[in-house]
């Protein structure tokens, strides 16, 4: 049975996509049921996680005799989503650079809310964000956002969203409790420190993912 264990850095998108197919084909079969219903984002899955991938089928084409035919493939692109804030407030209109580890150099400026959204290849693993002209620079990694409930991505979300400053260990110990509860009170919930429901899906909201 086609079934991948997902790796760090890898994400529905491109395993779908290096194999031929779209990624809603993928996440959409009946034999990926179970992971649906663990997992909120297809984009944001955890290490570990057993991803069915079906095999291409095979096709027939009448091609006549003395004659050439071309078929192209696509696949791709994604594209990568990133939320820039400021106090919690969104960054609009802010111009940025994003240097990605396959050669390419995008620039853009965010959108109303802040957000950046630029297609980009199934092979990009990393990329360099610059704004204020290159006063201010973010090393992004791609495809390693842990699912929101996870505390792997409780951390990475309380640490993109400026809550937080700590390793990304998974260990929700002190310091993590304490973002938390620093993230809580800017949000109007229940200072508890813990990760709960109403927590991870506010973090969810306000990162992504």
């Amino acid at each position: 049975m086609p079934i991948v264990k997902l790796q760090q850095g890898e994400c529905l998108s491109t395993i779908a996509l290096s194999r031929g197919f779209a990624p809603e084909t993928v996440w959409d079969h009946g034999d990926n049921a179970e992971l649906r219903e663990r997992r909120n984002d297809p984009n944001a899955l955890l290490p570990g996680d057993a991803l069915f991938v079906p095999e291409l089928e095979e096709k027939d084409e009448p091609v006549e005799t003395d004659t050439s035919k071309t078929f192209q493939l696509s696949v791709g692109p994604i594209r990568l989503r990133v939320r820039l804030t400021r106090h919690g407030k969104a960054r609009a209109a802010e111009a940025y650079v994003l240097e990605l580890d396959d050669g390419v150099t995008l620039e853009g400026e965010t959108d109303g809310e802040g957000w950046i959204d630029q297609p980009i290849s199934i092979t990009a693993k990393s990329a360099k964000l610059s704004l204020r002209d290159g006063a201010e620079v973010h090393e992004l990694e791609i495809g390693h956002l842990d699912p929101h409930d996870e505390p792997t991505g409780v951390q990475s979300r309380l640490r993109g969203l400026g809550f937080y400053f700590g390793e990304v260990d998974g260990e929700l110990g002190p310091k993590t409790r304490a973002a938390l509860e620093r993230f809580q009170k800017a949000r109007g919930l229940e200072r508890s420190g813990e990760a709960d429901d109403a927590t991870a899906s506010a973090l969810r909201d306000d990162f992504g993912g």
